[in-house]
């Protein structure tokens, strides 16, 4: 079997995993990268997460969650903050504040009470693994901002293909046998 086949078969596989994985953990979307200094020390810009099945009623205070953004400023972002307090609000709503912040995210940016718009949970976190995806997206909008993001994954795209024609020319490569010399 051809090396890029068994490359291809190990990528289709993890992502068979993740969504055995976001089946099984009862999330549409099983995982997420932690993007901004808001919840240091416990997160930091780059850790991975894993996320688990979350409503507003199963979550408690001192959970990290995940949730899509609705105030203005950050509109459809994924927030991943603590659970501060839980509230009612004509049913379940949910303060949240980043470990980092000053204030909660009711209070510094207008977000409405946590509700419906919970993503998950975080059940595991993979420290630094996410570093790659935020450095490879795009950081704003407009000619500039999307070349250097093109300039970024032309030399992230240069280095992944080096490093993987080097440790792939070690596995083809002939091997040489030492030859003992003879007493």
């Amino acid at each position: 079997m051809k090396g890029w086949v068994k490359d291809l078969l190990w990528f289709v596989g993890i992502v068979a995993a993740l969504l055995v994985y976001s089946a099984a953990a009862g999330v549409t979307w099983p995982i997420a990268v932690v993007s901004s200094y808001s919840m240091e020390p416990t997160l930091r810009v780059g850790d991975f997460v894993f996320l688990a099945g979350a409503t507003c009623k199963s979550v408690e205070p001192g959970d990290i969650v995940v949730y899509v953004a609705r105030n203005p400023m950050w509109h459809g972002s994924w927030i991943i903050h603590r659970v501060y307090q839980k509230i009612d609000v004509g049913g379940c709503g949910l303060v949240t504040w980043g470990d980092n912040n000053n204030f909660p995210d009711q209070a510094a940016a207008g977000e409405p009470p946590v509700s419906t718009n919970i993503i998950g949970r975080v059940a595991v976190v993979v420290p630094y693994v996410g570093l790659f995806p935020l450095v490879v997206r795009p950081q704003g909008v407009g000619g500039a901002a999307m070349a250097t993001w093109i300039g970024r994954l032309l030399v992230f795209g240069a280095a992944t293909y080096a490093f993987y024609y080097y440790f792939k020319s070690a596995e083809t490569a002939p091997r040489r046998k030492k030859r003992r010399k003879a007493l």
